[in-house]
């Protein structure tokens, strides 16, 4: 269906930056730099509750649950890797016209000194999708925020609350294109998404957001509510994501109290930090609870934590954390 159905992000610099970061890395370096820096992350990254759990154990657990969910059509492999005595499981999925390269998904410990308690589970993609559609008549699209869409290609659902427009006659049930907004420069200096949420999509070249969608499709999904339905209720799954440009297993609610899903910059600052035992730390930007809960494991659940966050609401985040 071309360039426009299809996920090609690409970054706009400020020419001083641009300049900056040319002379220091070399055009072809910077080139790939900022092409990275499109594409949303390659892997998982889970922090194990070293006080319930080890990351053995957690991977076998992983193992099993991967096991299960490829009983429909995948083949799992099991194996030792040549950087540890640890398993790693690749999942292959099999006779999806809808994928350029099979889907490839591995456990491993992380490499780092220090941060075996990290254990890191690869995706894959970039993956074509042919998005079907009935001849003569455009296609069902949603529009869904940044953050979701980042959420999405992390391997979750769209939720109700990222869902920012979407087609006419959407119903339950249906197949939808899901594409990203991205904030554009707007006429007072700042930037802005240049639409309200609830717009209508009407799926014609003379629709005004026609080509900005272009090229920022992340994937298809079916509906679980109607378009009715997604701007009436405040929470819940609008669309159940099926084919996704860039595919990674949700863990999400798996392992409760074992794992937490958590980038690896924030492991290594609590990790760089070295708490220890019986000491007294200030967390003051501490919500949502990633790195509070990761340095009171590393303190093995022994001295003080001050918790603060300056938003009343992130704070209440900080109580369910700490649970």
């Amino acid at each position: 269906m071309g360039e426009r159905y299809s996920f090609n992000p690409s970054l706009h610099w400020n020419p001083e930056v641009e300049d900056y970061f040319t002379k220091a890395y070399g055009a072809q370096h910077f080139a790939r730099i900022s092409t990275s820096l499109a594409r949303p992350s390659s892997y998982s990254c889970i922090r194990v509750n070293t006080l319930k759990s080890t990351s053995d154990n957690v991977i076998v657990k992983l193992l099993k649950i991967l096991r299960e969910r490829g009983q429909e059509g995948d083949t799992i492999h099991s194996s030792n890797t040549d950087s540890g005595n640890f398993p790693e499981a690749i999942v292959e999925s099999k006779g999806s016209s809808k994928r350029t390269s099979l889907d490839t998904e591995s456990i491993s410990k992380c490499p780092f000194p220090g941060l075996d308690y990290v254990i890191f589970i690869k995706g894959s993609g970039p993956h074509a999708i042919e998005y079907e559609q009935e001849k003569g008549k455009p296609l069902k699209e949603v529009i869904v925020s940044r953050k979701c869409a980042e959420a999405v290609l992390r391997g979750a659902q769209v939720f109700v609350p990222g869902v920012l427009a979407c087609s006419a006659h959407v119903e339950k049930g249906d197949v939808v294109s899901v594409s990203v907004a991205v904030e554009q420069p707007d006429s007072e200096g700042g930037w802005g998404i240049g639409m309200t949420r609830g717009t209508v999509l009407q799926g014609s070249q003379t629709d005004p957001l026609y080509c900005e969608r272009s090229g920022l499709y992340i994937g298809q999904g079916t509906t679980m509510l109607s378009r009715a339905g997604i701007f009436r209720v405040p929470r819940g799954v609008a669309v159940h994501m099926h084919n996704r440009v860039y595919e990674l297993s949700s863990f999400n609610d798996l392992l409760e109290g074992e794992i937490f899903l958590q980038n690896l910059p924030s492991i290594v600052a609590a990790h760089a930090l070295d708490p220890q035992p019986g000491e007294r730390i200030l967390d003051m930007c501490a919500a949502p609870g990633g790195k509070t809960t990761a340095i009171a494991i590393l303190m093995k659940d022994q001295g003080e934590i001050i918790a603060a966050d300056r938003s009343h609401n992130k704070v209440l985040l900080l109580n369910l954390a700490g649970a």
